[in-house]
């Protein structure tokens, strides 16, 4: 929202300081604070580079890495300020929009994991309930001591793999 509004004002005609001040003064917090913190960087004097870098140091947001990175290289190449502005705004939504979509196919995954995890317990358990000796040999007898522990490797390979998987 941001880089929109300032590449609306750039196209307004604003000069890149101005569109800096009206983001600062309009934007989304708490970006905003930030944007007029490079504002009166540049403003008391320090050069833009050392301005965006500063920006880009203090927000830890590759997004806006990018957009530091972008307008550094537009001011030294030249071209369409505002037009730059807006392709990367839309390549930012775009970003989080798939970002999104990936973290909710990955819960179907994990949901899918921790039942599988869940599941030997919980019918170890009701098995406990419903004959307690019938299981009983699982921690009784030596092989069924050796059962479980091979069980248990098992079951954290499963649990490592399926964490990796997803």
């Amino acid at each position: 929202d941001a880089l929109d509004l300032m590449a609306r004002a750039m196209q307004a005609g604003h000069a890149f300081p101005s569109a800096l001040l009206m983001v600062a003064k309009e934007g989304p917090r708490p970006i905003a604070a930030e944007f007029q913190t490079t504002f009166d960087e540049i403003n008391f004097g320090a050069s833009t580079q050392q301005a965006l870098t500063g920006l880009s140091n203090r927000v830890a947001s590759s997004d806006l890495r990018y957009f530091v990175i972008a307008l550094l290289i537009q001011r030294e190449t030249g071209g369409d300020l505002a037009d730059l502005l807006t392709t990367i705004a839309g390549l930012i939504r775009e970003r989080q929009k798939l970002a999104g979509t990936v973290r909710v196919l990955s819960t179907e995954g994990r949901l899918s994991a921790w039942i599988l995890v869940i599941l030997p317990v919980a019918l170890a358990g009701v098995i406990f309930l419903i004959s307690p000796k019938l299981i009983s040999v699982l921690w009784i007898d030596p092989t069924g001591i050796k059962l479980v522990v091979a069980a248990l490797i098992l079951m954290v390979l499963g649990i490592l793999w399926m964490w990796r998987l997803v």
